[in-house]
């Protein structure tokens, strides 16, 4: 796990004469953004961080192709248009001077008002259709099958998805950034699903190129039932997780040879450390005590990081002379376990526990993480994270001092 880029500075934003004047590279780099609710957005930017510290030469801001699904759309649409990973946690800790505002839950948790409200008028009819057509089986009707009734009385999300839109737009609207696929110096793939033909839909790619990121981006994040499918040119699109966790074989189709992945979607494997209460004295705790919520959640995750893991087996085989690293978190991380996919209030924590996710694996596997990168022309230092580390090891726990190592720039700690 953690490692960074290859190729010359792209910082990212709009293309220009600096284009013309790259030096040749050996091979395209990649950067691919899992999914994971805010949440998830969140332990991809702590993890992005500490690759900004290990990598010598390069930085995240300058892969070649950036490759985004559900929440990781959202990261990497701001990492290809330079926004960097120190700068992205100053907006979330909402610490000045920042680039652009922070992002509230009213704006990503917008309610579906419209449909509500026009689905709402026709439920009464239904419902009396309903009851009429139970009625004669009312012995044998089961509340499975009233709600299933109702089911086009409801609207087809609890939330709109039009917040995420709009604060995308605002963001990229900056004259360092854009909101156009074409207009990037890099490549960005941002991955969605189509609702009635269970397709793929790639934005980025020749046809789909002319959709703003923003609009792309709100499709890529439109989580089934939470949010809204959103029409683009004719067709209702859902989240881009739905078909693959990762879209990983959307970097190898476009050249990559060293991909590195950021999967923050890992199941919750229980060690029966803990213990619970009952009548019958304690016992050890299960996942199934922590609720509905919870099932749903560790179930969610479990069909993602197999079907990734399933694929990861074959890597090796079906793209041979590409170097990919996978960065997620442990599977014993209780804390990325309880944290719903949505939650605001605990976003300096996952950021931490994305920054050492990277740093604790590389002095694991530094050997064979510094042969890989170094491939690829990446010089990477352990050295530099420890220092960083070192310096704040007296407040380690503290969140304030992770805020200093998330937010401040490389130079800045280094210097300390």
């Amino acid at each position: 796990m953690g490692k960074v880029v290859d190729l010359e500075r792209k910082r990212g934003g709009k293309s220009g004469s600096q284009a013309g004047r790259r030096r040749p590279r050996r091979s395209k780099t990649a950067l691919v953004l899992g999914g994971g609710g805010f949440t998830g957005g969140v332990y991809e930017i702590g993890a992005l961080r500490a690759l900004d510290l290990l990598s010598v030469n390069r930085s995240v801001n300058q892969f070649d192709i950036y490759v985004g699904t559900s929440a990781g759309s959202f990261v990497a649409s701001l990492c290809a248009n330079g926004v960097t990973p120190e700068e992205m946690m100053r907006v979330v800790n909402q610490q000045v001077p920042t680039p652009f505002r922070d992002i509230d839950l009213g704006m990503l948790l917008r309610p579906n008002v419209v449909e509500f409200a026009r689905k709402g008028i026709g439920l009464p009819a239904q419902a009396v259709r309903l009851a009429r057509e139970l009625a004669p089986q009312l012995g044998q009707v089961s509340l499975m099958d009233v709600v299933l009734g109702l089911g086009e009385g409801l609207p087809s999300g609890i939330y709109s998805g039009g917040g995420i839109e709009k604060y995308m737009r605002e963001v990229l609207s900056d004259p360092d950034r854009t909101d156009d696929f074409r207009e990037l110096e890099n490549e960005l793939f941002l991955a969605t699903t189509d609702l009635d033909t269970c397709e793929r839909i790639v934005f980025g790619t020749e046809g789909w190129d002319d959709v703003p990121i923003s609009t792309a981006v709100r499709a890529s994040t439109a989580l089934p039932m939470l949010y809204a499918p959103v029409e683009v040119k004719g067709r209702e699109l859902i989240d881009g997780g739905i078909v693959s966790t990762t879209n990983l074989d959307v970097a190898v189709e476009a050249g990559a040879k060293f991909i590195v992945v950021v999967n923050p979607l890992v199941p919750f494997v229980n060690d029966f450390s803990k213990r619970v209460g009952g009548v019958m004295g304690s016992r050890p705790q299960r996942v199934s005590d922590m609720g509905l919520p919870q099932i749903g959640y560790q179930t969610f995750k479990l069909m993602a990081y197999q079907r990734l893991h399933e694929m990861a087996r074959r890597w090796e085989e079906r793209y041979p002379g590409v170097d990919i690293v996978l960065i997620e978190p442990e599977p014993n991380d209780e804390l990325m376990f309880q944290t719903s996919i949505m939650n605001y209030t605990k976003r300096v924590q996952i950021a931490k526990h994305g920054f050492q996710s990277v740093t604790l694996k590389l002095a694991e596997d530094y050997e064979s993480f510094h042969e890989v990168a170094g491939r690829h022309g990446i010089e990477i230092s352990a050295t530099r994270v420890r220092k960083v580390v070192k310096h704040f090891s007296v407040e380690r726990e503290k969140t304030r001092a992770w805020r200093k190592i998330l937010e401040q720039t490389t130079g800045a700690l280094l210097r300390q």
